[in-house]
């Protein structure tokens, strides 16, 4: 089907995820009509179960709905890329090729990428990188987003649909579930209070953060916008020391907060001053959500 269709739909791989989750209500309440798609059963309404590594069950997807909007959220995570990276080249790569073949074939009119600040590498860097910066990954999980973003680019440049990548930071908020780093969320939590967060890096261990809400509106910003002036996007975020972060978390939740002694640096940082310049974006910042609700909610 066409994706002119005025019925058409905004699809959203990934749709259980803790990004996705937000996504979904957020373009619901706007009165967008969704596609989310997921490969386990989960809240959202009307999500459908697909497996991404499946052509038939993507066909299926795109035969039966008209698409206009393509947003790929759905992926393996680091830590669970790590252990076992054949089945995370499978959905992190090998899927996506096939959701953008599909996409193509169906004339959808965009494709949003979630990417990742992975695409510079693992180490830390002097200065906030842009978008000018090489991608540089030097692990599997990183290579396979820098992959992605690649196709994506060239079909853009044949005319099969607009390609945008939009390079994530570290994510926080309420709410998450799978992660290897449960204090993203926890932070936000004191309602029941907990006793304490573990945060894994030294004091002076810098760290670029953007909250799932800020995410949310970058990515409901790619899916509004006219025309596409760019193929790569990076977040913009906040840098925080992790010893300023525990100060804060201790001071405006009441949580007492443990730092280290694992990891003395938090990975590149990132500048998303691209971002705000193209779209006028601001964001809230963390201090700001930290003051928020006592009870986990922003």
């Amino acid at each position: 089907m066409s994706s002119t269709d005025d019925q058409a739909a905004i699809l959203v791989t990934g749709a259980c995820g803790h990004i996705g989750g937000e996504l979904c209500r957020t373009l619901r309440d706007a009165g967008r009509r969704i596609l989310p798609l997921d490969v386990d059963q989960c809240k959202i309404p009307d999500a459908l179960i697909c497996d991404l590594r499946s052509k038939s069950d993507l066909a299926h997807v795109f035969q039966l709905h008209p698409i206009r909007i393509v947003i790929h959220l759905a992926g393996v995570l680091p830590s669970a890329f790590r252990v076992d990276p054949l089945l995370g080249a499978d959905v992190n790569l090998a899927a996506s090729c096939e959701l953008m073949r599909h996409s193509a074939a169906a004339h959808v009119k965009r494709v949003i990428f979630a990417s990742s600040m992975s695409v510079y590498g693992s180490s830390a860097s002097d200065r906030a990188l842009t978008e000018d910066d090489p991608a540089a990954p030097d692990e599997p999980y990183g290579a396979s987003k820098r992959a992605v973003e690649l196709v994506g680019e060239t079909l853009a440049k044949q005319g099969a649909f607009e390609f945008v990548a939009l390079r994530i930071a570290r994510v926080v908020g309420p709410g998450i579930r799978k992660t290897s780093s449960p204090w993203r969320s926890q932070m936000f939590q004191s309602c029941p209070p907990l006793d304490s967060v573990s945060i894994p890096f030294m004091p002076d261990a810098a760290l670029s953060l953007v909250h799932i809400d800020d995410v949310t509106r970058m990515l409901c910003v790619l899916t509004e916008t006219g025309a596409m002036r760019r193929f790569v996007y990076n977040t913009p975020a906040e840098t925080w020391r992790a010893g300023q972060l525990k100060e804060a978390i201790e001071r405006l939740r009441g949580i007492r907060v443990h730092l280290g002694p694992e990891t003395d640096h938090g990975g590149p940082l990132c500048d998303g001053s691209r971002f705000v310049s193209d779209f006028g974006f601001r964001l809230k910042s963390i201090r700001d959500y930290l003051s928020g609700d006592r009870c986990g909610h922003t």
